[in-house]
């Protein structure tokens, strides 16, 4: 199982080369010509891997903690808020639901990122031969 640590939050991805275009053109370059991938870098393209999912899974957490400490504060101004508005409390508190769902939904999306992440990795070590560590 892979265990990721991250030093912050980080709302938005941070594209490889730049841009989504320069990303893609560099796994296509590292990736090679040959079908059989028989030139292909694995070394630089696990990292190159590694580095993108690292950086998705950031910004997976960093949005799933977001919600989830959200959900918790509309929670406790719904309560606040329902002794003084039972209307505008009741509000307050489907919004604190709507952000807990997304929060579970996020939770669900990391578990396949990290699923794809160990499984990217294991094909990796597979082709290569070589048992590479996944940290």
């Amino acid at each position: 199982m892979i265990h990721r640590k991250f030093d912050g939050l980080k709302f938005s991805r941070t594209y490889i080369g730049g841009s989504k275009k320069s990303e893609n053109q560099a796994f296509r370059d590292v990736q090679g010509v040959k079908e059989d991938n028989s030139d292909c870098d694995w070394f630089e393209y696990r990292r190159m891997l590694k580095e993108y999912l690292d950086d998705r899974l950031n910004v997976l957490l960093t949005w799933r903690y977001t919600t989830n400490i959200l959900s918790i504060v509309f929670a406790v101004v719904a309560l606040i808020l329902t002794f003084r508005n039972v209307v505008l409390g009741l509000i307050v508190l489907q919004v604190s639901i709507i952000l807990l769902a997304i929060s579970k939904f996020l939770n669900h999306k990391e578990k396949n990122i990290l699923s794809i992440y160990n499984f990217s990795l294991d094909i990796i070590n597979q082709v290569t031969g070589l048992e590479l560590s996944k940290d």
